[in-house]
């Protein structure tokens, strides 16, 4: 089952700028058992964000190695099946 998570998340950086980012794709991770959600700025759209979220959508930063090099795989299979669409 498909977890539906919030479209947008909004960001303020250190000097006071407000970000947003819209979910670009969202995946359960078979390895982690964990859910993530990767979000692109739409002002700067290879500006990337990934979290690992739970039940509630609560999002937390990726702070393991192996979970990060799981991502970049997952983004990379995201950008093959985007380029076989077009």
């Amino acid at each position: 089952m498909e977890k539906k998570i919030n479209n947008v998340l909004f960001i303020t950086t250190n000097d006071g700028r407000k970000l947003t980012f819209r979910v670009l794709f969202t995946y359960h991770s078979e390895n982690f058992n964990q859910d993530y959600a990767v979000f692109y700025n739409e002002e700067d759209e290879n500006h990337l964000l990934a979290y690992r979220y739970d039940e509630n959508l609560t999002i937390y930063q990726i702070e393991n190695k192996e979970e990060g090099e799981e991502l970049e795989r997952a983004l990379k299979r995201f950008d093959e099946e985007q380029a076989q669409r077009n």
